[in-house]
């Protein structure tokens, strides 16, 4: 009887009732309020404040790093390189190709090469202006081009060229020979980055029982401390990651950021330690949304109907991978929109370059193709001289019909009766395409 009340209670619109409706965020009073505490907040009995020394410059081969005069700074509790990283110097989410601190050479302006704890940031500040580093500068991979160019130098091992996916469906030779129309462009996005509020901060202690906690502004704590037990030669059991309030993350505090780092210097020390970016920081050092390089060919019969798709998407991830393997290969899958194309070649290929890095952002690679498939929808219905909102009618996805990849559409398939609700207001508002 217990369940069936249950079921009852949690079946028909019961479960849905917030939908459409104004909901207030259970945190909202305390955020508005400034109760909230984050970890830039937060501090403990005896904790030092850390800085970073960045690299500055793309690429380059690391001749020698002296720390001794940052040393002997007032104030100064510990100057760390690689050289002083107990475990693995790698991390990373798909795979582990990023140093903790720069040690063979730079990849990126944003690498790492130097963490400094001291009991004022003024002494962490003046520290970082006493190191000297001696680097050789190489000719920096800055293009999809550059990428792309067989003699250029390799960012890593392996070569510039770090995964190629291919979406194939149907015959687009086919679809070639029965198209009416062709139009072909080449489109470009930009790297974009998140801005959340709270520039990344953690705060790492070891307790009483030996166990290194970490307090971070994190999207996935329990990933982070996969990276970070490895780099500090800890067992997992001896990490902890706690996720303090998140000011904003849209998908750049699903990487690591301060963690590996703050949780250095803490063991280091035994005291506990603060890293908080600055906004300059926060600009720099975490990953962004991918710059994209897409070239499309779409077809259309003259009755209006989609006939094949030809694509070579290129994406840069910057000096490492993070999630950018997923979002480009992503990309390539979505880059027929909400359409029906019975015809599809699309090759997709994740590059690396000495920019900074990308990864997750809101949309994960759908949002950057999405400029160029409906581009070529926009310019098809032009040349066939049909409405765009019409155009796109007769060939959205539906229930039934197949995705790129073959997946068959259900009932939660709305882009028809998005498309029909705008239809619906333009007429009611009496508007109306006019064919240029």
């Amino acid at each position: 009887m217990m369940q069936k009340r249950r079921s009852e209670t949690m079946s028909g619109a019961h479960q849905y009732r917030w939908i459409g409706e104004s909901v207030i965020k259970p945190d909202s009073g305390e955020k508005a309020l400034g109760i909230t505490q984050y970890v830039g907040d937060m501090q403990m009995a005896g904790m030092l404040h850390a800085r970073i020394l960045w690299a500055g410059i793309p690429h380059a081969i690391i001749r020698g790093i002296d720390t001794t005069a940052a040393k002997k700074v007032a104030g100064v509790r510990a100057v760390l390189t690689a050289a002083d990283i107990p475990g693995v110097n790698r991390y990373g989410l798909a795979v582990p190709d990023q140093r903790v601190l720069a040690d063979d050479k730079i990849r990126s302006a944003a690498d790492p090469v130097a963490l400094v704890a001291a009991e004022t940031e003024e002494d962490a500040e003046e520290a970082l202006s006493k190191i000297r580093v001696d680097l050789e500068p190489l000719r920096p991979i800055l293009s999809f081009e550059d990428a792309l160019d067989v003699t250029a130098p390799a960012v890593h091992e392996g070569g510039n060229i770090f995964q190629h996916t291919k979406v194939r469906k149907g015959d687009v030779d086919k679809g070639i020979t029965e198209s009416d129309v062709i139009v072909e462009g080449t489109y470009r996005t930009h790297l974009m980055d998140h801005v959340p509020m709270e520039p990344e901060a953690g705060l790492a202690y070891l307790d009483p029982s030996g166990v290194l906690n970490i307090l971070v502004a994190t999207q996935y704590p329990f990933r982070d401390r996969r990276q970070i037990a490895p780099a500090l030669n800890l067992s997992m059991n001896r990490v902890r990651v706690i996720q303090a309030p998140i000011g904003g993350g849209f998908g750049r505090k699903d990487d690591i950021t301060v963690e590996i780092h703050a949780g250095l210097l803490a063991l280091r020390t035994g005291r506990p330690v603060r890293l908080v970016y600055t906004r300059e920081e926060s600009l720099i050092a975490n990953t962004k949304r991918h710059p994209m390089l897409m070239k499309f060919r779409t077809g259309a019969r003259g009755d209006g109907r989609l006939t094949f798709l030809d694509s070579d998407i290129y994406g840069d991830t910057g000096a490492y991978v993070s999630l950018g393997a997923y979002v480009i290969k992503k990309a390539g899958i979505h880059s027929a929109g909400p359409y029906d194309v019975p015809n599809i070649r699309v090759d997709t290929y994740t590059l690396y370059t000495n920019n900074l890095t990308s990864g997750a952002m809101r949309g994960f690679g759908v949002l950057q193709v999405a400029v160029a498939h409906e581009s070529q929808m926009d310019r098809l219905a032009q040349r066939l001289g049909i409405s765009p909102l019409e155009f796109r009618l007769k060939n959205c996805l539906r229930s039934g019909l197949t995705s790129s990849t073959g997946q068959v559409m259900n009932e939660g398939c709305g882009i028809e009766a998005t498309l029909q609700r705008i239809k619906e207001y333009m007429d009611s508002h009496n508007m109306r395409f006019k064919p240029v």
